[in-house]
């Protein structure tokens, strides 16, 4: 006698049902052969139960710091091999103590220094330090909108100088000033600056450049309260080089070697998956059959209210609606926008206040429909592939019919 078996799998977050099932020839079930529920983690990392964090996550965080430092290593050899080409020496920064590098910016910035290979060696410490601490600016601008920097714009850089002013007593400093220059002033503005005040206002043995908190000497204030800008170290590194009297085809290269970064422009397309029904790349949740699926599973949630009073009982939808609502949908090829006024009126020929189940939109129609709002960004430089119309870039209350779209 042949017998018919059916295996269902329930796929959850942290947790896995598996079941078979025996059925007669009317597809009955006759006996549970198995049933058992597989626990997994549900991808979180055992490290990070805490924060809940993905392996991918915590791996992506790791990798991202490896490739940082990499090319920080690889960014410095490069800068550290065009000194050399220009003659420039390369010395290590151990001699150098407390302030010392940044008066020897300041110094750079304000006077042009005689001796030629103390000035050598001084703009190489300059470029080399400047290059290890060079702030931050948005990953998408090249190196080439710091050339010619005319005056520091930041608010960490005015946030820098008020606080300098504030320690010196009110004394004026210079709003051309380099960042380097602000400290050799606060310095200079008391030469036995031995004690400055925490963010409790106690006094600490010494003045610091960066603030630190939850130390065991307490929290204690610096000048620099946050990270400046790279702009504001690329016009002090410009008006070194210019005061130097370095000549502007090097002081340029240099310039754009100290603060090189790779742009992120671009950096996904490789990683892009390709499209298992037409083969053009695309983000996953821009397939077809993820489309297919979000529609079918948002129907089947809909519920249709026997008469508009509320609290009328309810009843889903039957295969036949659904059937009905799913090719309207997908087939739709009016181009408008369409709302769940017409899906009841046009296929379930029912009253919208008797349908429930829906997402309601922040954007109401008069009569309370959500309307149609566009989610995805179209840009020329992709080539928009031939799909379907049922894949416009629409969503209804929450069911989502995207345009098959590349991943940017």
């Amino acid at each position: 006698m042949r017998r018919t078996y059916r295996i269902g799998i329930d796929v959850g977050l942290k947790s896995c049902g598996l079941a078979a099932v025996e059925v007669d020839g009317e597809g009955r079930p006759v006996c549970v052969l198995n049933a058992q529920s597989i626990i997994h983690d549900g991808g979180v990392d055992p490290s990070a139960e805490k924060s809940d964090n993905s392996r991918k996550q915590v791996s992506g965080i790791a990798r991202r710091t490896r490739r940082m430092r990499r090319r920080r290593r690889a960014r410095l050899a490069k800068l550290d091999a065009l000194l050399r080409q220009y003659g420039y020496p390369i010395e290590s920064f151990e001699g150098f103590s407390g302030f010392d590098i940044w008066r020897d910016r300041a110094r750079l910035a304000t006077d042009f220094i005689e001796d030629d290979a103390e000035r050598r060696r001084l703009v190489s410490v300059a470029c080399r330090h400047i290059a290890r601490h060079r702030g931050w600016r948005n990953p998408y601008h090249s190196a080439e909108t710091l050339l010619d920097v005319d005056a520091p714009r930041s608010d960490q850089y005015q946030e820098l100088r008020e606080q300098a002013i504030e320690l010196m007593g009110g004394e004026y400093i210079d709003d051309q000033a380099t960042p380097a220059q602000i400290v050799a002033a606060v310095l200079d503005h008391d030469a036995a600056l031995g004690a400055t005040k925490n963010l409790n206002g106690e006094e600490v043995p010494s003045l610091r450049l960066r603030t630190s908190t939850g130390g065991k000497k307490g929290d204690r204030l610096g000048l620099l309260g946050t990270r400046l800008m790279q702009e504001d170290n690329a016009y002090e590194l410009e008006r070194i080089l210019r005061v130097q009297q370095v000549p502007d085809d090097q002081a340029r290269a240099l310039v754009r070697q100290t603060f090189q970064a790779r742009s992120p422009k671009g950096s996904a397309e490789k990683r892009v998956g390709r499209d298992p029904f037409d083969g053009e790349p695309r983000a996953l949740k821009a397939s077809l059959a993820f489309q297919e699926y979000r529609i079918a599973n948002m129907l089947t949630n809909l519920r249709i209210r026997g008469n508009p009073d509320p609290g009328s009982p309810t009843r889903p939808l039957s295969i036949a609606e659904k059937q009905a609502a799913f090719d309207w949908l997908m087939g739709d090829e009016s181009g408008e926008n369409p709302t769940w006024t017409d899906v009841a009126d046009e296929v379930l020929h029912i009253r919208r206040s008797c349908l429930e189940g829906v997402a309601r939109s922040k954007t109401t129609a008069a009569n309370g429909s959500a309307r149609v709002r566009r989610r995805t960004r179209q840009s020329s430089r992709w080539k928009t592939p031939k799909t379907p119309s049922c894949a416009r870039n629409c969503w209804i209350g929450g069911m989502t019919r995207t345009k098959p779209r590349r991943s940017r």
